[in-house]
């Protein structure tokens, strides 16, 4: 029991109702994935008592308790406006952002949309080589978006759609985007030599890409997934990478701004343009 004369001080009461929430979601989405009705039904009604009964314990005066203070309390601090000197390179204490250059946000668009056009190059070829035509990849690409498509027979997705083509258009072109704009943030943070970036651009983040993008449609539209030959996929997404990673690594780095320079770049060091 705590002591009427000692100073206390408000903190969080323990709960756990955040974990019952998270378990909620999880056994959720489970259900909705696996079309489980059961885990659906429990994951929702956990779901929605844990959030109900989190919410109100953060109600004023339901969720706190008073902890006695362990030792006195610490002076309050006096505001001294004006008085930090602003550091500066070379100064004990300067902080500096990693990476210290990043490719602009105009490269990874630049990269992803290069990557874009050179995609559909063996994608198509594939189309024709198989015996399908060129219009059977992009109504299995828009087949992503579009419900129904399943429905149709090879022989009706081999021809030409004006709905499919244009779903497809826009679908290809803001992933091409999106992707784009990935290499652009994470190819700077890879170590070592714009070889290695190339690698990872190139190989690794297709190889991914790949593996997720049979998985996920093998849950959203599985008859799809049959249609699909996973090897010129596959090439396809390496043509992507190496195209649009040429094109970030070969853009123009920008430098980032040390913290606390209020988005000022810092002056040029010897070596850089600066005199020594």
């Amino acid at each position: 029991m705590t002591d009427p004369g000692r100073p206390t001080i408000e903190s969080p009461k323990p709960t756990v109702w955040p974990l019952v929430v998270a378990l909620g979601l999880v056994l959720a989405g489970a259900g909705a994935a696996l079309g489980t009705v059961a885990f659906l039904a429990l994951g929702g009604v956990m779901f929605v008592v844990a959030l109900w009964s989190w919410l109100a314990e953060l109600l004023p005066g339901r969720g706190t308790e008073a902890e006695p203070v362990a030792g006195p309390s610490p002076a309050p601090v006096a505001a001294r406006p004006g008085t930090v000197e602003q550091l500066g390179p070379g100064m004990a204490g300067y902080r500096m952002r990693l990476p210290e250059k990043v490719y602009p946000i105009s490269a990874g668009l630049k990269g992803g949309l290069a990557g874009g056009l050179a995609m559909p190059v063996p994608a198509l070829l594939w189309g024709v080589l198989s015996g399908h035509g060129l219009w059977f990849p992009v109504n299995l690409l828009a087949g992503l978006a579009l419900p129904g498509i399943d429905e149709l027979s090879v022989a009706e997705l081999e021809q030409f759609r004006p709905t499919l083509f244009a779903v497809g258009v826009v679908i290809h072109a803001a992933i091409s985007a999106v992707v784009g704009l990935v290499y652009g943030v994470l190819l700077p943070t890879i170590p070592r030599s714009p070889r290695w970036q190339l690698l990872v651009g190139g190989v690794v983040i297709p190889l991914i890409w790949t593996g997720a993008s049979y998985g996920l449609m093998g849950v959203a539209n599985p008859v799809l997934r049959h249609y699909v030959d996973w090897a010129w996929f596959a090439v396809s997404q390496f043509v992507f990478g190496l195209v649009a990673a040429a094109v970030v690594v070969r853009s123009e780095k920008v430098i980032v701004p040390p913290a606390g320079t209020g988005g000022a770049a810092p002056p040029p060091t010897p070596g850089e343009g600066g005199r020594p």
